[in-house]
């Protein structure tokens, strides 16, 4: 086979490179000073009003880079236009934060899942992806594939806060309690806005005996308001 079918591309412009190409790479932005419990950019790392007031049922949320840029555009080739070599692409922007998150004794990396309909229409289960390679470049054992997607809802980028938590109550379960057993989980997603993703599936994992939930993605989004 020509050489140049394997040949590295950049995650967001195609441009031959790892990763992203340097032109691309310059529009990340650090996520910086931020809520130490949900990665919502914060003067001094304080605590954000909602935090201190409803705090999710994650120990914290992680994630390195803002969402936008070429970032974004690489994001949204993964998941709408069927690019699924991306995740791999992606794979050493985050990889560091998720092995650190992973480094207690006993964690699993568990990807938010799809549900099954989605995943069928697109073909792939993007987070899965991200977790698999996250987790080979940073030299972990693979994700588990502990939590499910009980039913389909309507995607949460179109949703308000409040209607984004509606729209997941009960939308996640786990499929062997066993599997948990007391054990630190690293939940991993693409991208967090409000955390009502992240939220739900950790409520799932730790109602099934998780010790622990961290949340990690690859990027943070402005929240939305409501």
């Amino acid at each position: 086979m020509p050489s140049w079918l394997f040949r590295s591309q950049c995650a967001a412009c195609a441009v031959p490179a790892t990763s992203l190409c340097d032109p691309c790479a310059r529009t990340l932005v650090e996520n910086g000073p931020a809520c130490p419990r949900c990665a919502e950019p914060s003067p001094g790392e304080l605590i954000c009003r909602r935090c201190a007031i409803t705090p999710l049922p994650l120990a914290r949320i992680l994630a390195p880079w803002q969402f936008g840029g070429q970032l974004a555009v690489a994001i949204r080739r993964l998941k709408f236009a069927h690019r699924a070599h991306i995740a791999r692409d992606l794979a050493p922007l985050w990889s560091p934060l998720v092995a650190a998150a992973a480094a207690e004794p006993g964690a699993l990396v568990v990807p938010v899942p799809l549900h099954w309909r989605r995943r069928f229409r697109r073909g792939y289960d993007h987070a899965w992806l991200l977790a698999v390679h996250a987790c080979r470049s940073a030299e972990l054992a693979g994700p588990s594939a502990v939590l499910r997607r009980t039913r389909p809802a309507p995607p949460q980028s179109t949703l308000t806060a409040a209607e984004r938590r509606a729209n997941l109550e009960g939308a996640f379960a786990v499929r062997d309690p066993r599997a948990l057993a007391g054990r630190p989980v690293v939940l991993v997603d693409d991208v967090v806005t409000t955390g009502a993703t992240l939220a739900a599936a950790a409520r799932a994992l730790l109602d099934a005996g998780a010790a622990t939930v961290i949340g990690v993605a690859i990027a943070r989004a402005t929240s939305v308001p409501g």
